[in-house]
């Protein structure tokens, strides 16, 4: 081979291995915070007799690593990279999870009328209290994700990892 294929076949299985680096990264910290949502969900349904902790863990885990990648597509957009990230870490951040959070709620919605797992056990109060919830916990989520992806971007890989988690001094 030559070595500018040599060359360009490690840059590809680096920059793979990045991504599936930081790909595991986002779907772990999704699929925790999903399942923490999903038993939430759970417990509160089972108070009205509705048992339903797989159904709610299996699709917390296909969302979390779904949702995985999609961050990762959506961070390389230029509607993201042009628009967005020119914007104040606050703003760019908040409209980010936003949007996510509605992907989400949609997806849930779409699923929940597909499946109808539980729609008429659920009073039309009670759903709306959860679905509110549920929502406002998807914006939580996805901002804290946002905040912490691009501030380590401003400040350089490792950097607000290091000023977190290591001792001063």
């Amino acid at each position: 081979m030559k070595p500018d294929k040599e060359e360009k076949k490690k840059e590809a299985k680096a920059h793979l291995k990045e991504e599936l680096r930081e790909f595991s990264i986002i779907a772990s910290y999704l699929g925790i915070c999903f399942a923490f949502l999903a038993t939430v969900k759970s417990l509160i349904l089972i108070q009205l007799g509705i048992h339903d902790f797989v159904h709610g863990y299996t699709v917390a885990a296909v969302e979390a690593l779904g949702l995985g990648k999609i961050v990762l597509l959506c961070h390389n957009l230029p509607f993201m990279k042009n628009t967005l990230d020119k914007r104040p870490i606050v703003i760019s951040a908040l409209v980010k999870a936003l949007s996510l959070a509605v992907i989400v709620f949609i997806g849930g919605q779409i699923e929940e009328k597909i499946f109808a797992r539980h729609a008429a056990e659920v009073a039309m109060q009670q759903r709306l209290i959860m679905d509110c919830t549920r929502l406002f916990c998807l914006v939580f989520v996805f901002y804290l994700m946002f905040i912490w992806r691009e501030l380590n971007a401003v400040l350089g890989p490792g950097k607000l990892k290091s000023l977190l988690l290591n001792a001063r001094g």
